[in-house]
């Protein structure tokens, strides 16, 4: 009975720090080095948010408003950032593998040196947009 109450307290201990940093984002809209592997920001307004470093695997930022937000070194591999506003976001080496950016607008976003490796941007505009080359992108430019 001791042992299961032990690997109880344990797993709450693991699984409270994604908790506490999703908590920690919606309250202050910061969260530098933050653990939201998984987590489900839909809709969410996260402008100028600092993410620098923060684990968001497989999150769901699809329709967030993340404009001027800070996602240096992040690392989003396969988050969904589908209609999501990502205008002026800075995303600089950060790692971004399978991501879906369908749709998403990345007006003047920065991604050099970012991983996008098997992700996809049908439909997202891109102008003014650095890319993983350095190179500036014109694509959506009216």
């Amino acid at each position: 009975m001791t042992y299961h109450f032990v690997i109880l307290a344990g797993l709450l201990a693991l699984a409270s720090p994604a908790a506490s940093d999703t908590d920690a984002l919606e309250r202050d809209g910061s969260c530098p080095g933050c653990d939201l592997r998984e987590a489900s920001l839909t809709g969410e307004a996260l402008v100028g948010a600092d993410l620098t470093g923060a684990n968001m695997e497989e999150s769901d930022f699809s329709a967030a408003d993340l404009f001027l937000a800070l996602l240096d070194e992040a690392r989003m591999d396969r988050a969904d950032f589908r209609e999501a506003s990502l205008k002026a976001a800075t995303l600089t080496d950060a790692s971004l593998r399978d991501a879906d950016f369908r749709g998403a607008d990345l007006s003047g976003a920065r991604l050099k040196g970012a991983d996008v490796t098997g992700a996809r941007f049908e439909g997202a505009i891109l102008c003014n947009t650095v890319m993983p080359d350095g190179t500036l992108s014109r694509d959506g430019c009216d």
